[in-house]
């Protein structure tokens, strides 16, 4: 005669050999004779678990912690269910009492640590996660979870170190190729990325996280098509808020911005108070050219405590735009050189209200905007870093349009708002010399630490073609690492690098002064020939930053500028190409000035 201790030993040994059906039948025979029979009730739930019948585990599991209510084991495992079905803060609650129980659980550590994580408590999860490590360094869940939770307090690279730590011992782990794969797309190392998304879903169809690092990666990768539907599997499979960001952001890759939005604002209906979240709807209604909805969701920017470098926190109330009856305001840059170059116009409108202007920039602008005529309306212009003086009101430059109430019909483009020195502009028309050909100045890189940067410059080969036009003379404009491109460059007598002449910001205006064109990708100089009434081309990519809108080739920011977008994603031969049908076009009806 068998004992219920013997069949249990029986089940269990069915159970790990992965004999599922018997090891469920001689279960639910011992609880037929002994319906009270805790181990026997705990062990058919964690079955239940892991067949996928989690209603099912749930009801089960219950009833063994009932019957045991001190049994950390049973704890851990109910807690293992309710995460599964998203019951995140019952999950965490139940892991802390079977960890009350029995400290030394390494499993329910590192699964507590999961389930932080997707409530956003990262620093718990980590803390989570470490716990489980010391008590076993090499627990494959625990290095997983670590691996997640780095990623989500911004550190990928160490992020792929833990996730790749944690396949050592679980090769088959789909969890860890997923957050491995998540962990390459944040370092924008897209094919790496998709590689171990494949691997992930070749392990687990139904891993919905690997979908959706998936569909995001895809859409980097200008694969439209192919995200979408990976978008869909995983919206079936994990629907929630994490998918509707991860989907927003991939529509705004393929500049559907209005869609986008919606995305952004399904996952801000679990996560009302996520600023990175509002920060992005506010990018797709920018992009979209709602300005009405954009700025205030856009001015969530300054609550996103995840911003490098962080946001500024100043004692002084925000301008909202009310009379200002001769109080002192501090209009302050946040962001990059173009951003403020094209803010500044706001500076009079400001000064209007009447009050007294302060003015902080970026320390490589002052030598544009210190000397007259400079900025109109500013009483003192200081560099960033400076000391402030006293003042009773702040406003970053870009809150302003919220201030003003800014919409795409009515933005504030009285060109030119900057003017270069005429001292400069007389020299370098004399280091120019005559001008007997089309003048066309040329930037091609921006800054490499934009996130974007390699997406939205060309770079010189980008636009190489437009050097064989002929009737023109060409002059590089280009500073900073973007220089790099001459050193192997094979350029026509045609073209002049002034970039080693070039002293500051003022001399590129000067310059701007005294050329027919300018052709740039989107950055800093882009923004002063605009703001100076230069003509303007523009090389953007695809999906533009957002104030360049999308589906029109003019913009209303810059009533001089015209737009030369990629049709594809990568496409630059096309919008050299175009660009350079129209530069000799133009370059025909140039007439050289006596």
């Amino acid at each position: 005669m068998v004992t219920l201790s013997q069949a249990l030993l029986i089940a269990l040994d069915h159970h790990q050999a992965g004999r599922v059906a018997e090891a469920e039948d001689l279960y639910r025979r011992i609880l037929n004779a002994d319906p009270e029979h805790a181990d026997a009730m705990e062990l058919l739930g964690v079955l239940a678990a892991q067949t996928g019948r989690f209603g099912s585990a749930g009801r089960i599991l219950r009833f063994a912690v009932a019957l045991r209510p001190d049994g950390a084991g049973g704890l851990s495992n109910l807690a293992g269910v309710e995460q599964s079905a998203a019951a995140l803060d019952n999950a965490v609650r139940l892991y802390g009492r079977a960890l009350r129980l029995m400290p030394d659980l390494a499993d329910a550590h590192a699964s507590r640590a999961g389930a932080l994580r997707r409530l956003g408590r990262t620093e718990a999860a980590l803390l989570a996660t470490a716990k489980a490590l010391a008590l076993v360094p090499g627990h494959a869940d625990a290095l997983a979870n670590r691996a997640a939770a780095l990623l989500s307090s911004g550190d990928p690279a160490s992020a792929e170190r833990c996730a790749r730590r944690s396949l050592r011992p679980n090769a088959r782990s789909a969890v860890a190729h997923a957050t491995l794969a998540a962990a390459l797309a944040a370092q924008r190392r897209w094919a790496e990325a998709e590689t171990a998304a494949r691997d992930s879903l070749a392990l687990d169809r139904n891993a919905g996280e690997a979908w959706e690092v998936q569909g995001a990666v895809l859409a980097k990768l200008g694969r439209f098509p192919e995200s979408l539907e990976a978008f869909t599997v995983a919206e079936r499979l994990r629907p929630g808020p994490s998918l509707y960001a991860a989907r927003g952001t991939a529509l705004i890759a393929m500049a559907r911005p209005a869609e986008a939005a919606a995305d952004f604002e399904r996952a801000l209906a679990d996560r009302p108070q996520d600023g990175g979240l509002h920060w992005n709807c506010g990018f797709a209604r920018l992009m979209a050219g709602d300005y009405a909805r954009g700025w205030p969701e856009f001015d969530w920017r300054r609550h996103d405590d995840r911003a490098e470098p962080p946001w500024r926190r100043l004692n002084q109330p925000t301008w909202r735009g009310e009379p200002l009856n001769g109080r002192t305001i501090l209009l302050y840059a946040e962001q990059g050189l173009g951003d403020t170059l094209q803010f500044l116009r706001y500076v009079p409108l400001v000064a209007a209200r009447g009050g007294r202007v302060v003015l902080e920039v970026q320390r490589p602008l002052l030598p544009l905007l210190e000397p007259m005529p400079g900025v109109e309306g500013a009483a003192q212009v200081i560099a960033r870093g400076d000391p402030l003086p006293p003042f009773d009101l702040e406003c970053p430059l870009m809150s302003l349009p919220r201030a003003f109430a800014t919409v795409v019909d009515g933005v504030p483009a009285d060109i030119p708002y900057l003017r270069p020195d005429p001292q400069r502009v007389a020299r370098w028309r004399g280091r120019l010399g005559a001008h007997g050909a089309m003048r066309v100045g040329l930037v091609w890189a921006g800054n490499p630490r934009f996130p974007g940067d390699e997406e939205r410059s060309p770079r010189l080969a980008g636009l190489r073609g437009l050097l064989d036009v002929p009737g023109c003379r060409f002059y590089g404009l280009q500073m900073g690492p973007g220089r790099a491109d001459l050193a192997d460059a094979v350029l026509p007598d045609s073209f002049t690098d002034l970039g080693p002449e070039i002293g500051d910001f003022a001399d590129t205006a000067a310059i701007m002064a005294n050329l027919d064109l300018v052709v740039s990708s989107c950055t800093g100089p882009a923004h002063l020939a605009g703001a100076l009434g230069a003509p303007l081309w523009l090389a953007l990519p695809f999906s533009p930053d957002w104030r360049w809108l999308t589906g029109r080739d003019d913009s209303p920011w810059y009533p001089t500028a015209r737009l030369f977008r990629q049709p594809a994603p990568g496409d630059w031969p096309s919008v050299a190409g175009h660009m350079a049908a129209e530069l000799a076009a133009l370059a025909q009806r140039f007439r050289p000035l006596p």
